[in-house]
C-alpha cells in the first residue's frame, strides 16, 4: 500500500499567519465528509502554546496548532511503509497511534482507522496530551478496521 505523504510546512509570519500545508490527503465521498466533520470537531487548543491556527490553502484536509506547528491531516490512503500488523502502537482513549520518525519530526498515524488521521509533531513535542486532546474527535468521525474481540 502507498506510504503516507510528507507534509511540507511553512509556518510563515513567525507563527502568526496561516500554516501552508502541501501534500495533504484529498479524500472523496464518505471519507471527505468524515474528515470535514472530524476537522470541525477538533478543539481550539491542544494545550499551552498550541492554539489552533488557520491553514492554507482553504479547504485543505488539515488543522494546525501552535508556532512550530503541530499539523493533523485526515484521509490518507494506505498505511505507512514501516507499519506492520505486528507493529507497536500507542493506545490512547481507544485510538491506536503508530509512531515513526519523519526527518526530525514525529509522525503519528491511525493505520487501523478509516479515514486515516495523521499528526506531524515538532521533534521536541510530547505527544501524549496532544493525542488525548484529539481522541474524541478521531473516535467519533473515523471507524476502526480492527474487528472487536468478543468478551469472554
Amino acid at each position: 500500500m502507498p506510504a503516507l505523504l510528507v507534509i511540507a510546512l511553512c509556518g510563515c509570519g513567525g507563527g502568526s499567519g496561516p500554516v501552508q500545508v502541501t501534500g495533504a490527503p484529498t479524500p472523496t465521498g464518505a471519507a471527505a465528509a468524515s474528515c470535514r466533520a472530524l476537522l470541525a470537531a477538533l478543539p481550539d487548543s491542544l494545550g499551552k502554546g498550541l492554539d489552533r491556527r488557520e491553514v492554507s490553502p482553504p479547504g485543505v484536509f488539515a488543522a494546525a496548532y501552535g508556532k512550530a506547528p503541530v499539523v493533523l491531516t485526515c484521509g490518507a490512503d494506505g498505511v505507512p511503509a514501516t507499519y506492520q500488523k505486528t507493529s507497536d502502537v500507542a493506545q490512547v482513549n481507544d485510538v491506536s497511534w503508530f509512531s515513526e520518525d519523519a526527518s526530525g519530526r514525529t509522525r503519528l498515524s491511525t493505520p487501523t482507522r478509516r479515514p486515516q488521521v495523521t499528526m506531524l509533531l515538532p521533534g521536541d513535542a510530547q505527544p501524549w496530551d496532544l493525542l488525548v486532546a484529539v481522541a474524541s474527535a478521531v473516535r467519533a468521525h473515523t471507524t476502526s478496521t480492527v474487528p472487536e474481540t468478543p468478551a469472554p
